[in-house]
């Protein structure tokens, strides 16, 4: 049997407002916009597939509440109403509840604010990710970037955990998650920003692409092997993971020229987004 091929699509949901030295360590305090990019997923047999729901404008309401109204405070946001990515996939003609698959990298603010929008999807998130943040609220919820209003009240009904990275390994990351087992959609752990992060690399029409959250802010730091100042640190699971992600990227990226990498908020992922007319 061939091994199936998948479409994808990238969409902009809003952004954060922050400065360069904070990605990347060393580099002076320009002003950068950390955009939130989804992908939009056609697979031949399981249909619509979504890494990740970006901003949406519900965030704002999350946010309002003691201590989550600090967030914004320190992280600036544009998030407008068009740019959810419910609106701009019914502008496209795809109902919301043909979603099959949410897939979580992690949850941050800026990776579930849209869940909710999907009322049909099987959510699949890391299990180490669900525990790192099922329960939480207050400075614990917020310590790790997550509101529990996010996500939808029928959310434990519909999430379907990853326990196992058991399958074909991906080097130098290790074994991997063939979701569907036809090795068109591999889950990748990507420890270090967040607890449970996972990656996913994608067999589609174009060519192999790797969508890797936030395993490096920028594509630049990939290349450089340069991770992010001293704030990407402070509010990482785990410091030392960090630094081992990008060095396994760094390696995977010169190892594999012929695949495309693309972190969530890289300005040179931005600027990959195209019309997509053809859905």
């Amino acid at each position: 049997m061939n091994q199936p091929v998948v479409r994808f699509y990238l969409f902009d949901t809003g952004s954060c407002r922050a400065s360069l030295h904070q990605a990347l360590r060393g580099a002076p305090p320009e002003p950068i916009a950390f955009h939130a990019l989804v992908a939009l997923i056609e697979h031949p047999r399981y249909g619509w597939i979504l890494w990740d729901t970006g901003y949406a404008p519900r965030l704002f309401e999350a946010l309002r509440p003691w201590p989550f109204l600090l967030y914004p405070l320190l992280m600036p946001l544009v998030i407008e109403p068009h740019l959810a990515l419910v609106t701009q996939l019914q502008r496209r003609g795809i109902d919301p509840a043909e979603i099959g698959y949410v897939l979580v990298s992690h949850f941050h603010f800026d990776h579930i604010s849209g869940l909710r929008d999907f009322p049909r999807a099987t959510i699949v998130a890391d299990v180490d990710a669900l525990d790192s943040v099922i329960g939480l609220d207050g400075f614990a919820a917020l310590r790790r970037a997550f509101a529990p209003s996010l996500l939808p009240t029928d959310f434990g009904q519909r999430v379907q955990p990853v326990y196992h990275f058991n399958d074909a390994p991906l080097p130098p990351f290790g074994t991997t998650h063939d979701l569907f087992g036809d090795h068109s959609l591999r889950l990748v752990r990507l420890p270090g920003h967040a607890r449970g992060q996972m990656g996913l690399l994608l067999q589609t029409d174009t060519g192999p692409v790797f969508l890797i959250a936030d395993g490096a802010w920028l594509t630049r730091s990939i290349e450089e092997q340069r991770g992010p100042g001293p704030f990407g640190y402070l509010i990482a699971d785990n410091a030392h993971l960090v630094d081992q992600t990008l060095a396994h990227l760094h390696t995977f990226a010169r190892a594999n020229p012929d695949v495309t990498l693309i972190p969530t908020h890289c300005p040179t992922s931005y600027a990959r987004i195209e019309p997509v007319a053809s859905v």
